[in-house]
């Protein structure tokens, strides 16, 4: 079945992945309607198109949780496929550095338990896709890049922990992944199932930064700025393992992506919004 015979509804339309998966269907006339996690409101469904659930919590929003509860549940009396969008964060990094989605060793942290536990609801329905994703960023003011960021930009610097390793991953690359998921998984039943992406290269949260300051200082001087090292320093909050992504591409032929180039598209992107509300504020 191909993905116009689905009708898309991607919720949490409002959420970090959302909006970039939203903004690709309808720059791909793809038939889809975005919609908050909070509404409660029954979609119109086409009889002739099948609906696609695709669920996209923030990971900085505990009120998401529920609210992706009761959408998982009304998937299942629409007999809709689900796609959930899911964290890294649930597992504990394995005896190889690594984890692969039959890890079983989880974190014992309250996050943990939520999207455990709308994984498991997800999987209760037979046509779902859980995607784990790595450390999300988009320079949100709540994500780990926009938190660097700010402390660059208002405190001259950062300590940051150079210890602990993880994949920083573009929210617009997991949108991306998505939307190639959408156009596979009714190709054949044995798509179904758990996934896990992140970007290319692990680094510790010192070594992130440099990177985000060097892209940040194309737009603006912060040569003032310095990063220093400290064990236990700054780091994510929500710390996500380094994972093996081969199921990804064995299943469905997608790529890991270097999250290097989609920090360079979202800091472009940031700088561009902070000069647009300037000149809309010089022009009133």
């Amino acid at each position: 079945m191909a993905i116009s015979s689905f009708h898309t509804y991607v919720i949490g339309a409002d959420r970090q992945v959302g909006q970039y998966l939203s903004r690709l269907l309808a720059k791909q006339n793809l038939i889809h309607r975005g919609i908050s996690l909070e509404s409660r409101e029954r979609p119109m469904l086409q009889s002739s198109a099948r609906p696609v659930y695709v669920l996209t919590p923030s990971f900085n929003h505990p009120s998401d949780f529920a609210d992706t509860r009761f959408w998982l549940e009304r998937a299942k009396e629409e007999d809709a496929v689900v796609i959930l969008l899911s964290t890294l964060a649930v597992c504990k990094a394995g005896a190889t550095g690594t984890v692969n989605e039959d890890c079983a060793d989880y974190t014992d942290s309250e996050m943990s338990e939520y999207f455990l536990d709308l994984e498991r609801v997800a999987a209760s329905n037979p046509q779902h896709v859980i995607l784990r994703a790595g450390q999300l960023f988009s320079l949100a003011a709540d994500d780990f890049a926009g938190l660097v960021l700010n402390k660059l930009r208002t405190e001259n610097g950062a300590a940051l922990d150079m210890q602990r390793l993880f994949e920083p991953t573009p929210a617009d690359d997991v949108a991306e992944v998505i939307l190639a998921v959408l156009r596979q998984i009714n190709l054949s039943d044995g798509l179904w199932g758990l996934y896990h992406f992140s970007g290319v290269e692990a680094v510790n949260a010192y070594s992130f930064a440099e990177a985000l300051l060097s892209e940040a200082g194309q737009f603006e001087d912060l040569s003032g700025a310095t990063l220093s090292t400290e064990s236990g320093a700054l780091m994510p909050e929500l710390w996500t393992p380094v994972a093996d992504h081969q199921k990804l591409f064995h299943t469905f032929g997608i790529k890991q992506k270097a999250w290097r180039k989609g920090l360079a598209r979202a800091v472009r992107r940031y700088y561009r919004a902070d000069d647009s509300q300037s000149t809309s504020v010089e022009g009133r």
